[in-house]
């Protein structure tokens, strides 16, 4: 798995992965779901590439069998130093990169199982935010960061127009699609363009739906987020995801999540993205469209729209009969002068 130079991973390695970090059996579905879910796999790949340049080049730390064993040790709740001594007697050779290699080969785990990254950013992808681990379990750390989010308690209704498309064509929202899992639905306003990433990897959370890893309730919320931003039944916004994969290998699943019926687009029903949403649907709410292209894609409003398409109405109408008063008036005063 970790020499891997085919482009994609086989069918056989993909089996082992489920199977060892989610305990999935290899029956026909979950074969044709490793078939289809190309996104979290090429993600894998990505990680291990990045991964050979860090490691040594004749004894690998980043093994398969290593990886596997850590992902046990973090099922096991075993500390963090614990997973280092244990992986530190299993390597032998190479000498003052030791710490280096260990520590790596950790992190490069969380990042593969949990798509969390934790640790020096330089280790991993730039641009990610990193969860500090310094000491306890994992599933501590994870506990630690994703908790429930109740600080601001403003009342929001998250309406139909309220998703991923209209966030980009009205708002004017860059949508960075990330494969980490901390920076999801984070939004960012410090550049000349605000963004909203966004994590799509669907597949990977239904592989976790059985996990009790992560909080209880965390992946069917965060599967919910995803179905409030890209619904399922909405047209628009899937043609609008078609086009965003035709640039980028997004999980296909995103856009298949579902739709939330009325009850459920209540903020109430959201605990560990809260504020995020919360921040992002203000936002939207407060943005005016400035181009043209704006204004037509602009539905949040559609009441005020239909009085103002009658006033234009009206006022066409009233021009029309004044230049045909004047006119007959103009034609009139000729043969009368």
């Amino acid at each position: 798995m970790y020499d891997q130079e085919l482009p994609c991973l086989p069918m056989a390695s993909r089996r082992e992965i489920v199977e060892h970090f989610w305990g999935i059996g290899a029956d026909a579905n979950v074969r044709k779901k490793l078939f289809d879910d190309d996104s979290y796999f090429e993600y894998f790949e990505q990680q291990c590439r990045i991964a050979r340049q860090h490691d040594h080049p004749e004894n690998r730390v980043c093994t398969q069998s290593n990886i596997f064993d850590i992902v046990w040790q973090f099922k096991s709740g075993v500390d963090r130093e614990t997973i280092k001594t244990n992986l530190s007697s299993k390597v032998d050779g190479i000498g003052e990169n030791s710490s280096f290699a260990v520590n790596y080969a950790i992190d490069l785990t969380v990042r593969l199982w949990l798509m969390v990254h934790i640790g020096d950013v330089q280790r991993g992808i730039t641009g990610q935010t990193a969860l500090l681990w310094r000491g306890g379990s994992l599933k501590d750390c994870v506990a630690g960061h994703f908790q429930h989010q109740r600080i601001l308690t403003d009342l929001v209704r998250f309406e139909r127009v309220f998703n991923a498309c209209n966030i980009d064509r009205v708002a004017n929202v860059t949508i960075r699609w990330t494969p980490n899992l901390v920076d999801h639905l984070k939004f960012i306003e410090d550049g000349k363009k605000p963004i909203l990433n966004i994590f799509h990897h669907a597949a990977f959370l239904n592989y976790h739906r059985e996990s009790d890893f992560f909080p209880s309730g965390f992946i069917d919320e965060t599967i919910r987020t995803l179905a409030l931003l890209l619904p399922a039944h909405d047209s628009d916004s899937r043609k609008w995801f078609r086009k965003q994969q035709a640039k980028l290998p997004l999980d296909p699943g995103a856009v298949r999540c579902g739709q939330l019926k009325l009850e459920e687009r209540q903020i109430n029903h959201f605990n560990f993205w809260h504020d995020r949403l919360v921040i992002l649907k203000q936002y939207f709410d407060d943005s005016k469209p400035r181009t043209i292209k704006q204004w037509y894609y602009d539905d949040r409003h559609r009441v005020s729209w239909f009085w103002v398409a009658i006033l234009l109405v009206v006022c066409t109408l009233l021009f029309g009969f004044i230049q045909c008063v004047e006119g007959g008036w103009q034609i009139w005063k000729a043969y009368h002068p």
